[in-house]
């Protein structure tokens, strides 16, 4: 299948969906930085909220690790999981 069948495959199933969890996951995927920024702390303690913040901006200027750089990281350090 090519990208283009793929692609109206994927259309063509969210149109045709009443399932919320996938249209909700496919949101989720498509737009994250957007989630994020819709998030609402303001019911958070305000140091929850300040660490929040911060893993925020960590995320948006690049300064994280994937989970896959995360497990070669502790295969470096001679743990098996």
């Amino acid at each position: 299948m090519n990208i283009t069948e793929k692609k109206e495959e994927i259309i063509k199933t969210l149109q045709q969906t009443d399932d919320e969890k996938l249209i909700d996951d496919m949101y989720e995927l498509l737009y994250t930085e957007q989630a994020f920024e819709e998030f609402e702390l303001n019911d958070l303690p305000d140091s929850l909220q300040q660490k929040l913040n911060r893993a925020l901006e960590d995320y948006k200027s690049g300064n994280y690790i994937t989970h896959e750089q995360m497990k070669e990281k502790i295969k470096s350090w001679g743990v098996s999981y």
